[in-house]
């Protein structure tokens, strides 16, 4: 099974389609730079997220390393109607995985050779490498670095904002699906969960799973993987139990560390500089 995405999109039309479907602003993306767009349904749940780059010859490509690319072309398919954009998924020819750490892009680039795309990196840090089928980066390590992925965190359970991905969400960039519920959570502070880090002793339990404090819900774990002696993993837990960070229990009351919150990152826009001042997210 093809478990990476490789989707090239042609015509005039094919960068106005992404930006306006797409939480980010991507309507400006020069040939040579790389931006994320996450997709929402219309309660501003996540769908989708790629890492898209611009090409020298006017096409647009979007990867992921952690989902096909069947699901992701068939919703950009449906969003078609007198647009001009062919999308071509060439899953099957390009892998694609994430790299940590690699140096060789500037931030915000994508890089090509002959038309053959080879990587892009975002302003974040954050690269994904093609064409290249060794070496995937574990899952150990995504979740130490605290990266949503798609049917752990990037889910229709989540919104953006709860999973460490409010950074690409642009709130003035024009009309998306989910925009209306985005920017009410943000307007009112309504924004419930993070994500963090947590850990346990024995072995990793299955996921998604609910967590409690104090008898009470607390939140979902998303992620697990074995690590040493014990396990570590990603949940989307309840503001209240980050700050203090309260200890948690699993199903059947097995008792986890405390949770290790992520820093929040804030939407772009809404008239207020670059960034969403602070306290849009809960935490004044």
């Amino acid at each position: 099974m093809i478990d990476s995405t490789a989707l090239r999109l042609t015509g005039r039309d094919a960068l106005s389609l992404l930006h306006r479907i797409g939480t980010n602003a991507v309507a400006d993306l020069a040939p040579g730079q790389a931006r994320a767009p996450l997709f929402c349904a219309f309660r501003g749940r996540l769908l989708h997220r790629a890492l898209i780059g611009a090409s020298a010859d006017g096409a647009v490509w979007l990867f992921r390393d952690d989902a096909p690319g069947a699901t992701l072309a068939a919703f950009l398919d449906r969003h078609i109607f007198r647009d001009d954009v062919r999308i071509e998924d060439r899953s099957e020819q390009l892998s694609v995985r994430w790299v940590i750490d690699d140096r060789q892009l500037s931030p915000g680039t994508f890089a090509e050779r002959e038309g053959v795309p080879l990587g892009l990196r975002l302003e974040s840090g954050e690269t994904l490498v093609v064409g290249a089928a060794d070496g995937r980066t574990g899952e150990r390590e995504r979740i130490r670095a605290g990266r949503a992925a798609h049917g752990h965190e990037i889910a229709e359970a989540f919104n953006p904002f709860e999973v460490g991905l409010g950074h690409e969400v642009h709130l003035d960039k024009g009309c998306f699906t989910g925009q209306e519920t985005l920017m009410r959570l943000i307007t009112y502070k309504s924004v419930k969960r993070r994500l963090a880090r947590v850990s346990g002793a024995g072995a990793a339990p299955g996921v998604p799973a609910d967590l409690s404090a104090d008898a009470q819900p607390a939140g979902v774990l998303t992620s697990a993987v074995a690590d040493g002696v014990g396990w570590i993993g990603l949940a989307v837990l309840r503001n209240e139990v980050c700050d203090p960070p309260r200890a948690l229990e699993l199903p059947g009351g097995a008792v986890i560390g405390r949770p290790d919150p992520l820093p929040l990152t804030r939407p772009l826009g809404r008239s207020t500089g670059r960034d969403t001042p602070r306290g849009a997210l809960g935490d004044d």
